[in-house]
């Protein structure tokens, strides 16, 4: 393989504000961009070498660059199959950053925070030794999926999440205890009443589609318990029909956030906005 073009950085994106910004931010810290623009482009790049890295705009055209990314992934050459994959995400939509880490990327930026620092950072593990990036350096700009935090972390606020996705689990649980609260994940519904029960949540995001006991019933459970009263619970649902906002607002719940409609920045907005008082 060539040793140098393996240091090198291919940049995928029609943007060309964000591609000057970028590839002039490698270039002043000593790294090699290579342009491609479209993924025809990319496979010429692959003629030449195997990049040490790829960052992809997923843009507007999500689902097609998602395709590009399973593509790779499923390359007949290791090499190329193995190639790191930091994601470029317009908006920090969660169900978008969700299914990019399904597809095998290793992380992810949202270009309207586009921070040097930690860029050139997880440029620097992917290219360089990962032995040299200290944990610290992670940010909620570019991230990696990290595992839950336990419990006994202390803050003023206690939010509980009880999503079955993993991965939109792990980010939200990595978003929001980065703002300072103390955050427990549940994988099911059983799992949620009994962390709610036991630590006594200030706030709940609660999905709809879970495993044995759905949301709503999750819901009911909690609004029958004393001890829950001034807990803030809102639903969340990968989609917004009225019966079920309806539903849900008439059991109990204090919002309903449709999560294609929300960035992870968006709903640790609303979580603080509900943990500022309390329900009853």
């Amino acid at each position: 393989m060539n040793e140098e073009f393996a240091q090198s950085i291919v940049i995928m994106s029609v943007d060309q504000n964000f591609i000057q910004k970028l590839s002039g931010l490698l270039e002043e810290s000593h790294y090699r961009s290579i342009l491609a623009h479209d993924p025809a482009t990319l496979v010429e790049v692959f003629s030449d070498g195997t990049p040490g890295l790829i960052i992809l705009d997923i843009g507007k055209e999500s689902e097609k660059n998602l395709n590009l990314i399973r593509m790779i992934r499923e390359h007949s050459e290791k090499h190329v199959a193995e190639i790191p994959i930091i994601i470029v995400s317009e908006s920090g939509n969660p169900i978008e950053i969700s299914s990019a880490l399904k597809c095998g990327v290793q992380a992810y930026f949202v270009k309207s925070n586009f921070n040097a620092t930690q860029i050139l950072s997880y440029v620097s593990k992917y290219i360089g030794s990962a032995t040299q990036i200290e944990a610290e350096t992670a940010s909620p700009t570019v991230a990696e999926v990290v595992p839950s935090p336990t419990p006994s972390v202390k803050s003023q606020t206690k939010l509980l999440i009880i999503e079955d996705d993993k991965f939109l689990r792990d980010l939200a649980v990595q978003k929001i205890s980065k703002e300072g609260f103390t955050v427990i994940a549940a994988v099911d519904g059983e799992q949620g009443v009994l962390f709610a029960e036991k630590e006594l949540p200030d706030v709940v995001l609660l999905d709809i589609l879970l495993p044995g006991i759905d949301g709503f019933e999750v819901l009911r459970r909690l609004r029958a318990n004393p001890a829950l009263s001034n807990t803030h619970i809102s639903m969340l649902s990968n989609f917004g029909q009225r019966e079920d906002i309806e539903k849900a607002l008439k059991a109990g719940a204090d919002k309903f956030m449709v999560k294609a409609n929300y960035t992870l920045d968006e709903i640790v907005g609303e979580v603080k906005e509900m943990a500022k008082f309390k329900r009853n």
